[in-house]
């Protein structure tokens, strides 16, 4: 039987980071079609939620690493404790999963370098599968494998997707972006026999080099993008800063509602990175996902095409993202904008009046 399938989990304020849910829930995937059991590793201080949480979202087995130096996330203390736990099993890992987000991108590459195995970073499809090997140089690496992680990104400057592999030493790694999975059902309770781990804990005076002064979180925006029910988003064809406005009036016309921009717009300051979806921003899948001036390059489509319904406006009826847009509307957005702005507050004025009726 292969390794295990290992999930470390990502933490604030002791309470798990929904990129770890949602990578239990792909990993039990991968695990299934090993036959390997789904772990977890936990690692900060007062963690009983946390715990609780990755169990109901699917882990079989638990590593826990609860102190108070681990509270916030530390580099080297992280490092340490994965590595002095991971270097005790007599199998390592089949599959080593983290986070895309500024933990995991930190994280993950010394864990490789420790193992000297491969990972791809930014990964959008994971898959397990066979693969041979019949030529190279290394001829230590010639030959069949029916295990092997299939990790998937954008490459060849975005507009393709690449499949990686690295079957020759486990762990297998991958990091993957917030937002790509969806969460699995979470179960209404905890179920019995999951085996939880203490790790032990013995830093070493190397360790501290790094001190931690403060942490600054994400203040900007009442509403996480990630989380918005409709995002309506621009991109370089609202031609200037002040179409933002035109976009924050729509998004205005629903509930949990928020805009988005294209990584164009952003690099040309009409808005800032917090707001940024695709490949190098934010994974979104909202229920309504409004794409205003947004041409639908594949580093944007990365970003939202899991959105349940997309609606295109855009001046190119050749635009790419009338290819996969649910619905696509071809005119300029400071015409078809004002427009479905007008019939939404018409549509939501009656509705109004028809709850003040009864």
């Amino acid at each position: 039987m292969a390794g295990e399938v290992l999930v470390v989990a990502e933490q604030v304020n002791s309470q798990v980071a929904n990129v770890t849910l949602e990578l239990l829930g792909e990993g039990k995937k991968l695990a299934r079609k090993l036959g390997s059991p789904l772990s977890c590793f936990v690692i900060g201080h007062n963690m009983e939620a946390a715990v609780d949480a990755v169990i109901r979202a699917g882990a079989e087995k638990v590593y826990l690493a609860d102190h108070p130096e681990l509270a916030e996330y530390k580099t080297l203390h992280y490092r340490r404790v994965i590595l002095d736990e991971l270097s005790s099993w007599a199998t390592p890992p089949h599959t080593l999963l983290m986070g895309s987000t500024t933990t995991g991108r930190d994280l993950a590459p010394r864990v490789a370098a420790f193992f000297e195995t491969g990972l791809t970073a930014d990964t959008i499809e994971l898959d397990i599968g066979p693969y041979e090997h019949t030529s190279g140089i290394d001829q230590t690496k010639i030959g069949y494998f029916p295990e092997c992680l299939y990790a998937s990104r954008p490459s060849f400057g975005e507009s393709l997707k690449a499949r990686i592999l690295g079957p020759w030493k486990d762990p297998q790694m991958a990091t993957i972006r917030p937002g790509v999975f969806a969460k699995p059902e979470m179960l209404t309770e905890k179920p019995e026999g999951v085996e939880i781990k203490k790790v032990a804990i013995n830093f070493q005076p190397s360790d501290y080099r790094i001190t931690i002064k403060e942490t600054l979180r994400e203040l900007e925006g009442k509403i996480d993008i990630t989380a918005a029910d409709v995002i309506v988003a621009g991109g370089y064809g609202l031609g200037s800063a002040d179409g933002v406005n035109l976009l924050k009036d729509l998004a205005a016309c629903f509930e949990n509602s928020v805009v988005g921009a294209s990584r164009k717009i952003v690099d040309l300051g009409w808005m800032t990175y917090p707001y940024q979806v695709g490949q190098t921003g934010k994974t979104v899948r909202p229920k309504i996902y409004i794409a205003c001036g947004i041409s639908g390059a594949l580093q944007h489509r990365v970003g939202m095409q899991k959105s349940e319904l997309i609606i295109a406006i855009n001046r190119d009826p050749d635009a790419p993202i009338f290819s996969f847009a649910d619905q696509g509307i071809v005119g300029d957005v400071y015409h078809v904008i004002p427009e479905m702005i007008k019939q939404l507050q018409e549509k939501n004025t009656s509705k109004l009046a028809e709850l003040k009726v009864k």
